[in-house]
């Protein structure tokens, strides 16, 4: 079926005229909209103002990262109040969607978008469930477009398009890679697509995205004026070494002043004359969630820069909150924004357009944070979806996967090793070898060894909980039952299994790098699990650097060649030296695999039992 073809969702805006791709304006569809949840604007009244000006209202929120459910303080769920008073409690799905409402009631062209990372990252109810509670609450408050975030990449390009957009299913293992939505219906994706002007393929330079798009709202006389919505992502994204979740070694992205003034160029040459930036990069600018005070960042640094007829720029990725006005390069205010996280604002913008030419009458536009509390109404339709997600969460959390005939810990002995270590070890290189067979990822040979940190020296492990054979307090738990949420917590933290190839040297170098000197003279332990190919003996009495003999190291029962090639296992959080092992950086031919959490589970699945490694991969000399 094409995208356009579908049935309406419930609570979605009337498209059925409308190609999926393209946004409409909220003005033509308001009456269609009249009493739906969370989007509901009145008939329009005269578009023109009472000073001849063309009214358009901008809404929009960033970084909810699939945080429908309320968030607690922990997360982000309050923000330092401005006057000086106690924290404000925001954010929660139905709680915005009644702001929502409110905001845009009585506003004819109104215009709800996103600056990205709408799914993807740490709400776990979202997360194990595709990430498809968060389109279908997105869906019913009328989310209309947005820019690519560089979460929305964690799954891959594939994913997000073919699935979350378009609403194919998800390869991955059933009953996992679809679910039903609230209404009993199958999911079928967003009722927008993602924009984005910088992220390319790396092979050709070739965008993955549409820089921008246009949305029409309604003039005097019938009239349809464009606004231009110019769409980047965040620089170095997908590189490596970047953000681990998001790398993907066949894309790159650009500069962002020069995507910006290239779309500002198509756009007019198109006759568009309001031009806005919504893009997923931001900056900081102090506590006040409406001002800002010494803004530092890309954000700040591409207004100064970027072409002076852009009149709004609409930012996030920081997880900050401002509201500013800040001048172009022609010294002429515009507003710089950026509305937190996990839904805890909204940003609103006002616009006056010249009703001749559609420019933005830049002196006259006003921008206000609008806070998410929790102190009004919860829209009746987006809770009652946030209920049945979360309901369905704790239902598969609780769902068997394996049975285990031992304790599985993170529990080390003198040499760093444990059997869940060395379980993970096992799998990365299991995977990798899945991937190779099926040829999914395109790697040159599946893994011939893996490491994983247990202990790293900066940041966390990936080995994030025991799983011990004794039953949990979860409901339905048995002795020696692996439950879906079990393994989800045991290992991962939305990063991708990755493998690449190093040299024999390296693979000695990264065993090295577990002990490290600090600068006070102390030495540090920071132990690898290895996978069950790997075997080596070291010496603590040898100084730091010298302590693994390479002809004591053997990789499927052969001794290490210094100069030889080996394909390497991890993920990519290790592998781009945010945990500390900086050998481990000197890879090529890298190849994702699956998310971290996803491919464990998957593992469990397909083993269906599994024992606890033993230990003496490592040994002392």
């Amino acid at each position: 079926m094409h995208p356009s073809d579908r049935p309406v969702p419930r609570g979605s805006l009337a498209r059925a005229s409308v190609p999926r791709r393209s946004v409409l304006a909220a003005g033509v569809a308001a009456a269609a909209a009249v009493g739906t949840a969370a989007r509901a604007t009145p008939a329009a009244a005269d578009p023109l103002s009472t000073h001849g000006y063309v009214d358009v209202q901008l809404v929009n929120i960033t970084d909810l990262h699939g945080y429908i459910a309320p968030p607690a303080a922990s997360e982000g769920g309050t923000i330092p109040d401005p006057l000086g008073g106690p924290p404000i409690v925001t954010g929660g799905a139905a709680y915005l969607a009644t702001h929502l409402k409110r905001i845009r009631e009585s506003h004819a062209n109104s215009l709800f978008f996103s600056a990205g990372d709408n799914f993807s990252g740490w709400a776990s109810y979202a997360d194990t469930q595709n990430n498809e509670p968060t389109i279908e609450v997105l869906n019913a408050m009328g989310l209309q477009f947005s820019s690519l975030g560089n979460h929305e990449l964690d799954k891959g390009m594939d994913f997000t398009m073919n699935h979350m957009v378009r609403g194919g299913h998800y390869p991955y293992d059933a009953p996992y890679e679809s679910f039903p939505l609230s209404t009993g219906r199958r999911f079928q994706g967003a009722d927008w697509t993602y924009h984005s002007g910088n992220v390319v393929r790396r092979a050709d330079g070739s965008r993955l995205l549409p820089s921008w798009n246009i949305a029409y709202v309604r003039g005097p006389g019938g009239r349809r004026l464009p606004v231009g919505f110019i769409h980047m992502t965040v620089e170095g994204c997908v590189e490596g070494p970047g953000f681990n979740c998001s790398y993907q070694p066949t894309l790159r992205t650009t500069d962002l002043v020069e995507s910006a003034d290239r779309s500002a160029a198509e756009l007019k040459a198109r006759g568009v004359n309001a031009l806005v930036v919504v893009m997923h990069e931001g900056g900081y600018a102090g506590d006040d969630y409406n001002s800002g005070s010494n803004p530092t960042g890309p954000a700040f640094d591409l207004a100064a820069r970027a072409d002076p007829d852009i009149g709004v720029i609409v930012t996030g990725h920081w997880h900050c909150r401002f509201n500013m006005m800040v001048n172009d390069p022609n010294g002429m205010p515009r507003p710089v924004v950026e509305a937190g996280y996990y839904g805890q604002l909204i940003n609103e913008i006002n616009l006056k357009l010249d009703a001749r030419t559609g420019r933005i009458v830049r002196e006259l536009t006003t921008s206000t944070n609008h806070a998410v509390t929790r102190d009004v109404p919860q829209d009746a339709e987006i809770a009652d979806i946030v209920a049945y997600w979360t309901a369905r969460s704790a239902t598969q959390d609780a769902t068997p996967l394996a049975r285990q005939t031992g304790d599985l810990t993170r529990t080390a002995n003198a040499s760093g090793e444990s059997t869940l270590g060395n379980l993970v070890a096992d799998f990365l290189v299991w995977e990798s070898t899945q991937y190779a067979e099926k040829g999914a990822a395109r790697a040159p040979r599946p893994a011939d060894l893996a490491v994983l940190p247990s202990k790293p020296p900066k940041a966390r492990s990936a080995l994030g909980a025991d799983l011990p054979y004794a039953k949990s307090t979860t409901a339905g738990d048995e002795d020696g039952v692996i439950t879906f949420g079990e393994a989800w917590k045991a290992y991962g933290f939305d990063s991708p299994n990755m493998s690449a190839t190093y040299t024999g040297s390296a693979i000695h170098e990264a065993l090295e790098e577990q002990w490290q000197t600090a600068a006070d003279g102390s030495v540090g332990f920071y132990p690898l699990a290895v996978s069950s190919e790997v075997r080596y003996v070291y010496d603590t009495s040898k100084p730091v650097g010298s302590r693994v003999d390479p002809a004591r190291v053997t990789i499927k029962g052969k001794p290490l060649d210094l100069d030889g090639s080996y394909r390497l296992a991890t993920n990519a959080y290790t592998m781009l030296a945010y945990d500390g092992y900086d050998a481990l950086t000197t890879y090529t031919d890298p190849v994702r695999h699956s998310l971290d959490h996803e491919g464990f589970v998957r593992y469990l699945r397909t083993k269906r039992t599994v024992t606890p490694p033993p230990l003496g991969r490592a040994a002392p000399a």
